[in-house]
């Protein structure tokens, strides 16, 4: 997809090649026989880091990062695809038509010279995805959203922790309108229905805490993982408070 090529064939030859070439590594076992029917992970490899590394542009710690990409634990993989999922319906979503979306992962906006640098300076929030979606039907209309995630070894404390930090987010003056003048939306992402009814109800009492539950300037909606690798990103599965 990256390369805008659909012909099977011709892009398993280039990943073969990459592979070969020590520029990519791949996650898929092919002697196991349940294994071996699920499509193969790839990652970055030793040259590909060290290509990235001359070519330049990209951010120093991020690519210090991939170095350990071979040991990365599974629910680490299974949250890194689900933001890629993100990031192709988003992509899919701005083929045609008049909405168009523009994202930025955590390590896009870790680069201080990215609009939405002051998210890495903030102590209350780390989004993993933000986008913006241009609308131009009515005009030029921006809507921003940042996207959190749950998943499964998300520990309840931490799950307070970050949704407390959102809450302060909003009601504070960090947001610097990066996609706009207004507030962002906040998507939050659970792995089932039952921490998104938790999580809905913590939310829901941290606005009351602070007398902001009627405020409509803050906006924190939920769909589970299973929705959004489901209908994407951008579907109609956010639930509001």
């Amino acid at each position: 997809m990256l390369m805008h090529h659909t012909d099977k064939r011709r892009i398993s030859s280039w990943l073969k090649d990459l592979r070969e070439k020590q520029y990519i590594e791949w996650i898929y076992q092919a002697d196991d026989p349940i294994e071996s029917t699920k499509p193969a992970i790839y990652y970055l490899g030793l040259n590909g880091i060290r290509y990235l590394n001359t070519v330049g542009g990209y951010n120093t710690g991020e690519l210090r990062k991939r170095y350990t990409e071979s040991s990365r634990k599974q629910s680490f993989i299974d949250r890194c695809l689900l933001l890629a999922d993100c990031c192709i319906n988003l992509e899919a979503r701005s083929v045609s038509g008049n909405r168009t979306y523009a994202y930025w992962l955590e390590a896009d906006y870790a680069d201080s010279n990215n609009e939405y640098h002051f998210l890495a300076e903030s102590e209350l929030i780390r989004p993993p995805l933000c986008y913006v979606k241009t609308d131009k039907s009515a005009g030029i209309i921006e809507t921003t959203y940042l996207v959190e995630i749950f998943d499964t070894t998300t520990p309840r404390y931490m799950i307070k922790k970050k949704l407390k930090g959102y809450i302060e987010f909003l009601d504070s003056n960090e947001w610097e309108g990066g996609g706009g003048s207004e507030l962002p939306i906040v998507h939050i992402a659970c792995p089932s229905v039952a921490e998104l009814i938790y999580a809905k109800r913590y939310t829901r009492k941290l606005l009351e805490d602070i007398g902001q539950e009627n405020n409509e300037d803050i906006c924190i909606r939920f769909a589970t993982i299973g929705q959004i690798r489901k209908l994407g990103v951008t579907g109609k599965i956010w639930e509001d408070i």
